[in-house]
């Protein structure tokens, strides 16, 4: 992976503070986000997303074209929409092979449901990605002295905060989808190109048969 510039990345005066903030936000929250009602995981993706945007305005170490840069999303649009054809087959595969009562069982039994979820989900993926990329890769960019140390660690802490789906097989799942999309952020810097590729992922994952993976309305419960 090309190594890119890290200049768009905040100044750290003390890094051993800016890993404390950082295990604290991102393992330690959403440990505690499990234990809380589902309707909450969805405020909180939403809430968590708007307050990182506006900790990103408010810094002026940030470049703001980061946020949309249709440019740099125009340039790497034909990779990823290549990258998400073959993820798309693979899922097809998967759901076929391991669980093909469900194949568009959403689509089919619920369409209007189906089709309000198409239209939300790009809001949710939105707000993930600038949480996971923009915000991460900023933030706690310098924590890290590659490209690979990056992403990788965008990847599994994105993984990790899918704990909150009480679906232990989203964890390792969402880690590696964690990895493509923080991938495609290191490469374009740009949260609008990530942003459509993680869309396109969950709505083809919610219509193909396997969303139950990652939303469940279960939670776990805590014996006294």
């Amino acid at each position: 992976m090309a190594e890119r510039p890290t200049a768009a990345a905040a100044p750290i005066t003390d890094p051993r503070w800016r890993a404390a903030e950082l295990v604290l936000l991102f393992a330690a929250g959403p440990a505690l986000l499990v234990l809380g009602p589902r309707w909450l995981v969805s405020v909180c993706i939403l809430a968590s997303g708007l307050l990182c945007l506006v900790m990103l305005l408010r810094d002026r170490t940030f470049d703001r074209r980061a946020l949309w840069d249709a440019p740099a999303a125009a340039r790497g649009a034909r990779a990823m929409l290549l990258r998400t054809a073959v993820i798309w087959c693979g899922l097809f595969l998967l759901t076929v092979a391991f669980a093909p009562k469900t194949l568009w069982i959403f689509p089919r039994q619920r369409p209007h449901v189906w089709a309000v979820v198409m239209v939300l989900y790009p809001l949710s993926a939105w707000a993930q990605e600038l949480v996971f990329r923009t915000f991460f890769f900023h933030r706690y960019g310098r924590l890290f002295a590659t490209a690979r140390g990056r992403v990788l660690a965008s990847g599994l802490i994105f993984g990790w905060a899918h704990i909150v789906v009480n679906n232990l097989l989203a964890v390792p799942l969402a880690a590696i989808a964690g990895v493509l999309f923080a991938s495609t952020y290191e490469r374009s810097r740009s949260t609008l190109l990530v942003s459509l590729e993680h869309a396109l992922y969950g709505d083809f994952l919610f219509s193909v048969g396997l969303g139950s993976l990652f939303y469940s309305t279960a939670r776990w419960v805590v014996h006294h």
